[in-house]
């Protein structure tokens, strides 16, 4: 990532530590011009408690903030299981999440 700091990657890995998730579970990858956090779910039917308070706390530290993002669902070939969940933003909204952060617009 072109900036020095990635604050909203360490603010949602604190926020899985306080809620006693392991905070590797969100995956971060850069590709380009695309930010992708990765939540993976691990139970057979349904979806996971981790999986879900990670989504949740995705959901209510950036629509406050009015950042946009797409949330995209990954489902197992041939099933109705969920693999994992994708959140992406756009490389200039998450630069903008990131400033609003450090400069605590929250």
């Amino acid at each position: 990532m072109a900036q020095n700091h990635d604050y909203y990657h360490d603010l949602l890995k604190r926020l899985c530590k306080v809620q006693n998730i392991s905070p590797r579970k969100p995956r971060f990858e850069y590709i380009d011009d695309f930010v992708i956090i990765h939540v993976k779910n691990h139970l057979k039917e349904g979806v996971d408690l981790e999986c879900f308070k990670i989504l949740d706390l995705i959901q209510r530290t950036i629509v406050p903030l009015g950042i946009k993002f797409n949330q995209q669902l990954y489902l197992y070939p041939n099933g109705d299981r969920l693999d994992r969940v994708a959140i992406t933003f756009n490389k200039s909204d998450y630069v903008l999440l990131n400033k609003k952060l450090e400069k605590g617009e929250v």
